[in-house]
């Protein structure tokens, strides 16, 4: 906070950093007063914290939730421990505030003491107590209540808060939370809050899908938050404001990652998490992407692909301090150690990437001197490709009698499967990673090996979730990959899938759009026969 203070009240705020209050004493009478008495004064907050021994340890000035660290470490791990500092908040608003609350959540301080900076202690006055300044004051501190969190006392006079006895109080409170430490269950799920551009391009569609990626990812979503700008904000993707509102519904939530619906800039990043501080993390599309397909990775030809996909998203982001770096701040006497790390982290994961980029060429020769063997057995290849979760490894199973995983999630199959198909023509058929809106280039370059099954077929299967709303755009989104795969031109069937889920209604109109569709259902084997058949005559065609 740029405030600027006259040399008396610099004096004044420098006298009050070397006070002590007794250790049995909340606060004194004489501390409040004289606080309180600067707070109104600069027409500011001031609060500080003090210590179990009585001893001042930091103040700050201005509003908490604009303070983006505390020097005193007050944070203790586990529900029923304090971090044995007591947080004094002296302002001339008379209301407690949810960031300040939050505030003390946050760091589990052994209580808050909120005191009203008043000039005319209209408070105190009113109960035959007056005090200079100091109104009146309301202690906070956490419960064992889930629901509640807090309990916030009625008003007092600092005199009537000054005969408290601090150890007695903060030893109920520390047995009212191992209470509460003894029944919590264990949390199973990461918590995350989305955030998105209500501006942006088919918006709601990519927002649903970012839920269906966070819970495939295995977190629960507990918040969605969008804002509606022009464009996205430079240094925060949204604008600040809206970043100081999703901090405070992060910590009321108690949300562990906060993820954005499109890929952040590198500088974006840092700055958000600057703001957002260390509790909280922060990624965007596409690591929660490329974490699923980490997950999903099974065969080391996957794993190999998938690391190098992270490795070249993580490469342009290794700027400055950072995880796994020294923690040691700019200036002099703190160079060195941080950078050095760095570089050395930095020509690792160069030298990493161009050792795994060579592994996926000599993939890429293997599947080559495969599909080159497969060609001579004159089998022709038919690759099932289209948007992710739209049933295709479940049309996979049903054609082949096979046992592909198949879930109601995102990316449900990473590693490319092959299976021969008898029928009156016989051919391979080949399931492949479903395809997804924004779906990252490092991702499309380091599955290159896999993807190119689909450019080695002799005809590709479009599937095409039929009932679900946003089918066209995904069809859009489809044709958009296979032009990045320059399959675009290869001889192509559509199969409408899920079309037991459309009334007789909506599956004329889709005919009638699509007449060269073909219509199925998967999971009850409905147009099989039909599908076969046409399979066989393209590929008669185009042999």
């Amino acid at each position: 906070m740029n405030l600027k203070l006259s040399k008396s009240d610099s004096t004044a705020l420098q006298k009050l950093i070397d006070r002590r209050v007794m250790a049995r004493q909340i606060i004194s009478t004489e501390l409040a007063s004289e606080i309180a008495k600067l707070a109104f004064n600069l027409k500011t907050q001031i609060s500080c914290l003090i210590d179990r021994q009585g001893k001042v340890r930091e103040y700050y000035i201005g509003e908490l939730n604009k303070i983006s660290s505390v020097k005193a470490q007050a944070s203790r791990e586990g529900l029923a421990r304090l971090a044995q500092l007591r947080l004094i908040v002296v302002s001339p608003k008379k209301e407690i505030t949810k960031a300040e609350l939050l505030f003390l959540k946050r760091y589990r301080f052994d209580l808050m003491l909120f005191v009203h900076a008043d000039k005319n202690t209209e408070f105190s006055s009113s109960k035959g107590d007056f005090l200079g300044y100091a109104d009146y004051g309301q202690l906070c501190y956490l419960i064992s209540d889930l629901d509640e969190r807090w309990k916030i006392e009625e008003k007092q006079t600092i005199r009537e808060i000054g005969e408290i006895n601090l150890p007695e109080l903060i030893k109920d409170i520390e047995e009212d939370l191992a209470s509460l430490a003894e029944t919590v269950k264990t949390k199973q799920k990461e918590k995350a809050i989305l955030v998105g551009l209500s501006s942006k391009a088919n918006y709601e569609d990519s927002f649903s899908e970012l839920y269906g990626l966070t819970t495939t990812a295995g977190a629960e979503v507990c918040e969605q938050i969008a804002q509606s700008i022009n464009k996205p904000d430079s240094r925060f993707y949204v604008g600040a404001g809206k970043i100081q509102e999703i901090q405070l519904i992060a910590e009321d939530k108690e949300a562990d990652l906060i993820i954005f619906d499109s890929e952040l800039t590198p500088s974006q990043k840092r700055n958000i998490e600057k703001e957002i501080g260390g509790r909280v993390k922060v990624i965007d599309r596409t690591e929660l992407i490329l974490d699923i397909f980490a997950q999903r990775a099974l065969s080391e030809e996957g794993k190999l692909q998938v690391e190098l996909a992270q490795l070249k998203y993580m490469a342009p982001r290794l700027v400055g301090k950072g995880i796994g770096l020294s923690q040691l701040g700019g200036g002099i006497g703190t160079r060195g150690p941080g950078e050095t790390k760095l570089e050395v982290m930095r020509r690792h994961i160069k030298e990493r990437i161009n050792v795994l980029e060579n592994k996926v060429k000599d993939l890429s020769q293997i599947r080559s001197v495969q599909r080159r063997l497969r060609k001579q057995r004159q089998i022709p290849l038919v690759s099932i490709a289209g948007y992710t979760n739209a049933g295709k490894s479940t049309l996979f199973n049903a054609l082949t009698n096979s046992h592909v995983l198949t879930e109601n999630k995102l990316f449900a199959t990473l590693d490319p499967i092959i299976r021969e198909i008898k029928s009156p023509y016989n051919f391979l058929l080949s399931d492949t990673v479903g395809f997804i809106q924004d779906l990252p280039t490092t991702l499309i370059d380091a599955f290159k090996a896999t993807l190119e099954e689909i450019g080695e077929a002799d005809l590709i299967l479009t599937v095409l979730d039929a009932s679900h709303p946003n089918r066209f755009e995904h069809l859009k989104v489809i044709k958009f990959i296979y032009e990045q795969l320059k399959v675009e031109n290869y001889p192509e069937l559509l199969v409408l899938n899920k079309v037991d889920l459309l009334s007789a209604e909506e599956l004329d109109k889709l005919k009638s759009l699509f007449p060269l569709a073909l219509c199925v259902s998967a999971e009850n084997k409905i147009g099989f026969s039909s599908l076969i058949e046409e399979v066989s005559v393209k590929l008669k065609l185009n042999l």
